[in-house]
């Protein structure tokens, strides 16, 4: 506000005079900064990779709609009666072109890709004074391919064909068609073979949060999957096996799941909410909407342990299709409950869920107070019930998990599987079960039955981790799988839940009014 006044009394007085030139070029603002001004140094440049860093905590991403969108979206996460609006919506897919949520999600993608890009550019230009300002900036570099890549990661899976933004020149133009898939996936391969060249093994503890090289290698075998690369992405998950890599299951799912985290072995690319600093900085209720540079503060908390929190704001139960998943049939034939359910939901003796909470706060465990129509099953993992009865604020210290080793363990064998290596995926699969108790498979039977079985490890280890809408939709199953689901639960429902058009999202109604290429690209007001 100084500086305006200034320069108006300035302007004033050469008008009063008239003998002054009273152009605006020629009035130079000594303290003001551009994209090519500031970012001329290492410390400039770090700047820039930790605000690509922040949008993992900003709209339609882990401080709080991303859990909405695709624990919702994959029926792990059912609506009880608190849950409204927008995110309703997306539990009987009820969505359309304008829904806040997903417009949210588009837009911080393609933040990130600006961002990142914007790193990449701004650091080529810099002339590095030694080697230790080098090896930042290479490292500064590849977080940023990686979290470009991440962004793409996420428009091309739940979006399709969409605009690509190379590199920072891309900016310059408004306008971008949409690219192909098969351009799409390029790109991601291309960004993330750039990480993996410039990032690190490990950090020092003052660095904990940065991703590693192996999360570009899981990330990158994931794209092969998706892809259906199964020998490729097979390459880059068997890395992660072995030295310099030193990945491995921790003893105990809670160890993930109840409490903040310290630094441990199974996690590949996580959101460390608590290391970020998030507690002693800004507004529990961040996630809100009072973002980026708003009057309440930035927070790197997520609101997720209080808002699916049964005793908390209860705005969703596990899904039944969820709970039921739990209990199976053994090798034997026999009907079999998986440990994992104790650790994953509340619920009843039956279901296998755990039946107390507060084991370790100091008044010593309760019962957790299950009821058929009250209670019902509720979400156990990212909740803080052991330790504490109420979460009392939205701000939640819980690690966000975005890939973790077991993950790892088996997208590979799942990879093995599909390549006819089922004998080397049996190892894979049992070590994930150990880990629990769960008993040891002796075979996995063909290709067609070990790959049931690995889609139901994957939906019981990774329960409300934000996974199962992306293996639905790749394994081509999400329709007849949701539909199934979902009129189990509502038998007198006449809706038709899943329809084909949603194997991927709208394209929002801001791109679509915006972008006349995209505009024309559009079919059915959809995608």
């Amino acid at each position: 506000m100084m500086k305006k006044q200034i320069l108006s009394l300035g302007t004033l007085a050469c008008l009063t005079i008239g003998g002054c030139d009273n152009s605006l070029d020629n009035v130079k603002n000594q303290s003001s900064y551009n994209d090519d001004t500031y970012f001329t140094t290492p410390a400039t440049i770090s700047e820039a990779v930790t605000a690509t860093y922040g949008l993992l905590l900003y709209k339609g991403l882990y401080s709080r709609d991303f859990y909405y969108l695709m624990d919702l979206t994959g029926n792990e996460a059912e609506a009880d009666a608190p849950l409204l609006g927008d995110v309703l919506q997306l539990h009987d897919y009820s969505y359309a072109s304008n829904h806040a949520q997903i417009n949210d999600l588009w837009s911080t993608t393609y933040k990130m890709t600006f961002r990142a890009n914007l790193v990449i550019d701004k650091a080529s230009k810099i002339t590095p004074a030694n080697d230790a300002d080098k090896q930042k900036l290479a490292q500064y570099v590849s977080e940023a391919y990686f979290l470009k890549a991440y962004a793409e990661f996420l428009l091309v899976t739940l979006w399709g064909r969409v605009p690509i933004r190379k590199d920072y020149g891309d900016n310059d133009e408004f306008y971008l068609p949409r690219a192909s898939m098969e351009e799409s996936w390029k790109q991601v391969e291309s960004d993330l073979t750039n990480a993996i060249s410039g990032l690190p093994v490990t950090y020092p503890a003052s660095d904990l949060g940065r991703v590693t090289k192996g999360a570009a290698i899981a990330l990158l075998g994931k794209a092969f999957l998706y892809q259906k690369k199964y020998a490729e992405a097979a390459a880059q998950f068997e890395l992660l096996t072995k030295a310099p890599y030193t990945y491995d299951l921790v003893k105990n799912l809670d160890e993930l799941f109840t409490k903040s985290p310290v630094k441990n072995a199974e996690s590949v690319f996580d959101v460390p909410h608590k290391e970020w600093g998030g507690w002693a900085e800004g507004s529990p209720y961040y996630m809100f909407g009072s973002q980026e540079g708003s009057g309440s503060g930035k927070n790197t908390l997520t609101g997720r342990a209080m808002e699916y929190g049964w005793n908390d704001w209860r705005n969703v139960f596990i899904s039944d299709a969820a709970v039921k998943a739990f209990t199976y049939k053994d090798q034997a034939g026999k009907t079999y409950v998986d440990p994992r359910a104790q650790n994953t939901f509340y619920g009843d003796k039956a279901s296998g869920g755990d039946v107390t909470y507060c084991d370790k706060c100091t008044a010593g465990a309760k019962p957790y107070p299950f009821t058929e129509n009250g209670n019902g099953y509720r979400w156990r993992k990212y909740e803080p019930y052991e330790y504490k009865e109420k979460g009392e604020l939205p701000q939640s210290d819980i690690n966000s998990q975005i890939i973790r080793y077991a993950d790892v363990m088996l997208m590979l064998a799942e990879a093995q599987t599909q390549l006819g290596k089922i004998g080397e995926a049996l190892p894979l699969v049992n070590k994930v079960r150990a880990r629990s108790g769960a008993f040891a498979y002796t075979t996995l039977g063909s290709k067609d039955e070990a790959m049931k079985k690995i889609m139901l490890e994957r939906q019981l280890e990774l329960a409300g981790e934000q996974v199962r809408w992306f293996d639905l939709i790749r394994w081509g199953i999400a329709k007849e799988t949701l539909n199934a689901e979902k009129k189990a639960k509502y038998p007198a429902s006449s809706q038709s839940f899943f329809q084909d058009k949603h194997v991927l999202f709208p394209i929002p109604l801001t791109e679509k009014n915006t972008n006349p290429l995209v505009a024309k690209d559009i079919s059915n007001d959809w995608n």
